[in-house]
């Protein structure tokens, strides 16, 4: 719930956006004033938000959530978690220092900012397609489609050769 003084903060000052319905993510994401995104953790909405090269606040409510939400803290460098499940209490000044250390231009926040912008960068390589040169991600799904193919066509042919040499039997 936002507070009446949040509320005209943001609208009186013009600086931000109060969506209260369903908001469209990427778009928020993509957007050159978005410096970090509250989440859930769960795994596409991470990948949408390291795609844009932005830095996680992690709030894992259930599921593989806090597995992933640990993952990107840990592993990666990309999260600071702020609370854990539905039933967590989170107090305001954990959240405006999390914040704070999260948006700030120098320190932790920097070295998240500067690891999301590499992760960015490594996805994209990924699926990127250039004349003759594919990513890594799109050479897989492409070989993993060829062997389906592949497969399907050697089985026809097992069929085709085993009916082929099956003895014929008439029944008069």
């Amino acid at each position: 719930m936002v507070t009446r003084r949040v509320k005209e903060r943001v609208t009186g000052k013009r600086q931000g956006l109060l969506v209260h319905k369903w908001a469209p993510q990427l778009e928020i994401l993509s957007h050159k004033s978005t410096g970090a995104f509250l989440s859930h953790c769960g795994w596409n909405s991470a990948l949408e938000s390291l795609c844009q090269g932005v830095p996680i606040i992690g709030w894992p409510l259930a599921g593989e959530q806090a597995h992933n939400s640990k993952m990107l803290e840990e592993e990666m460098g990309v999260c600071v978690e702020l609370a854990r499940g539905v039933q967590s209490t989170v107090v305001r000044l954990d959240v405006e220092r999390i914040i704070e250390l999260v948006v700030c231009k120098k320190g932790k926040g920097e070295e998240m900012k500067r690891k999301a912008m590499e992760i960015s960068g490594k996805i994209r390589d990924a699926v990127r397609e250039e004349g003759n040169q594919k990513g890594s991600s799109l050479k897989a799904l492409e070989d993993f489609q060829r062997s389906i193919l592949l497969r399907k066509r050697d089985e026809k042919d097992l069929i085709d050769s085993s009916v082929k040499h099956m003895p014929a039997f008439y029944i008069s």
